[in-house]
């Protein structure tokens, strides 16, 4: 029986897990959570530093580790390929630039821009900044660290005292120490999501973000795959973003590009990843399609290659089908004390439960304690799946108050959905 590591619990891993288990293969999780799903679900769980490569390596060599693989964040990824290559193992994503580019902003953006890509302009500055380099921005602007996930690090500046007050705040955030300020873009953010195969990229779906009317901007409560907006990015964006993976070297596995259509009405590049999504859309969307995303990643890791001929047919508009995932954003941070409704909710014939977050677990303000992925077989029945779980799903903490922000914002996923639809007839 073949042994796989799963590198972390975070998102994503829960799905390998489940994959790796229906194949017959013997699943090990490893980081230092003493209990998780991903771990619950696997054959065996070793609390260990995943970080620690010297450590891992050795473990691996003594338990004879055949294949390893690893869910969305970034940090255990980059210990995921060092430990591959020590190894000697398959992974998804082995060229070097590639994945600079996928955890690089500045690298990412100056790719986009020689391929002609649209992005926001930028401002060349130090920090301290000079009083040239102030004189020339214009405002608002945005400041964030080039490495940053998850917008950690990142402010808006309306005037130079918060600019000032930003850039430290970047820099400190920064492992490099390293920044991007750039033109505020403002419009709806969309995670356009590629597959790629043999060195082929293909769009894989365009899904929107949505955040609950009153919440922070950045806390996307709902994402869902949408043909809203689709026939406008594959007219003005969709060849830049193939020409840009295949400039990088990606070679197989998934990727994915964060975009804005900006306020100036043209979309325009933000950042990509080379990993899955943190929506992790992928399980529900696979019953969209009739193929196995999750599976096909794992065969990565197992070293099965594929070519582009394997892959189904990847957009038709003319599909009613539906998936999305729903994000659980704390509004009141601390540690949980109670969660309760989610036996109700595994009965839904159209969800998949990923909620690592277990009671005893401190969250901060604007944390994500977990996600509900959802398919559906239309958009209606996609919002009656997010009211059900409204109904049902209460996490409080031990101050005794709701935890997480309810979506309701109904009449926007379908409005965009009938938009999108009418785009192409």
């Amino acid at each position: 029986m073949k042994k796989l590591l799963v590198m972390g619990s975070d998102f994503g891993s829960l799905d390998l897990v489940k994959e790796a288990k229906s194949r017959g293969l013997y699943v090990i999780t490893a980081d230092l959570m003493k209990s998780s799903p991903t771990k619950d679900a696997s054959d065996e769980a070793w609390l260990i530093n995943i970080r620690d490569v010297d450590e891992m390596e050795i473990k691996c060599r003594e338990k004879g580790i055949d294949a390893v693989t690893v869910g969305v964040n970034d940090i255990n990824i980059t210990c995921f390929r060092e430990l591959c290559k020590r190894l000697n193992l398959p992974m998804y994503c082995p060229n070097d630039i590639s994945w600079e580019a996928s955890t690089n902003k500045r690298v990412f953006k100056d790719v986009a821009k020689s391929v002609g890509a649209r992005v926001a302009e930028d401002f060349d500055i130090s920090i301290p900044p000079t009083k040239e380099q102030l004189e020339v921005i214009k405002y608002p602007v945005v400041v964030k660290p080039i490495d940053g996930q998850g917008n950690l690090g990142m402010s808006y500046c309306h005037n130079e005292n918060e600019l000032l007050e930003a850039l430290n705040y970047a820099k400190d955030i920064s492992k490099s120490g390293k920044i991007i300020c750039e033109r505020e873009l403002r419009g709806p953010e969309f995670a356009v999501n590629y597959i790629i195969a043999d060195g082929k990229p293909q769009l894989l779906y365009l899904s929107s973000e949505h955040t609950q009317p009153g919440s922070p901007a950045n806390n996307y409560n709902v994402i869902i795959v949408t043909p809203g907006h689709l026939k406008q990015y594959l007219e003005e964006m969709n060849d830049y973003v193939i020409e840009i993976f295949k400039k990088i070297g990606c070679v197989d596995g998934i990727a994915w590009v964060e975009t804005i259509l900006d306020e100036d009405g043209y979309f325009h590049l933000l950042e990509m990843g080379h990993r899955f999504g943190g929506e992790m859309i992928y399980s529900a969307y696979g019953k969209v399609i009739g193929f196995n995303i999750i599976g096909y990643m794992l065969d990565t890791a197992l070293g099965i290659k594929h070519k582009v001929s394997d892959l189904p047919n990847l957009i038709d508009v003319t599909r009613t089908e539906i998936a999305g995932s729903y994000h659980f954003f704390t509004k009141n941070p601390g540690v949980i004390k109670s969660i309760e409704g989610l036996e109700q909710i595994s009965k839904l014939p159209n969800i998949d439960i990923d909620i690592p977050r277990r009671e005893g677990s401190n969250i901060k303000a604007n944390g994500q304690m977990g996600v509900i992925r959802i398919y559906a077989k239309n958009c209606n029945q996609f919002c009656e799946t997010i009211s059900k779980i409204n109904q049902y799903l209460i996490i409080k903490n031990i101050d005794g108050e709701d935890m997480f922000t309810y979506f309701t914002d109904m009449e926007s996923l379908k409005q965009e959905f009938q938009d999108g639809i009418s785009d192409f007839q």
